[in-house]
């Protein structure tokens, strides 16, 4: 078993670093295009725009919706535009 990373760590402040980062290394080639149909707070959408893929979030939940988009630093009136 992995130990978790310390509260603060590069690690831990890093979506690519995680996971989600692996997967997204591993599945869609550098400037793909990463769908997440449940995407929440954006943590995948980090992760991708950090390893230079585009990232399409689709979310039911607007309060989910409006937190992933200022994770991303985006506004309502950037949905749609590329980021």
């Amino acid at each position: 078993m992995r130990a978790r990373q310390p509260r603060g760590s590069p690690a831990r402040r890093t979506p690519s670093a995680g996971p989600c980062g692996r997967c997204i290394a591993a599945g869609c080639p550098d400037g793909g295009v990463v769908l997440d149909p449940f995407s929440g707070a954006a943590t995948t959408g980090l992760a991708a725009r950090q390893l230079g893929r585009c990232y399409l979030g689709i979310d039911l939940n607007r309060e989910f919706h409006d937190i992933g988009l200022r994770r991303l630093g985006l506004s309502a009136q950037d949905i749609g535009r590329a980021a």
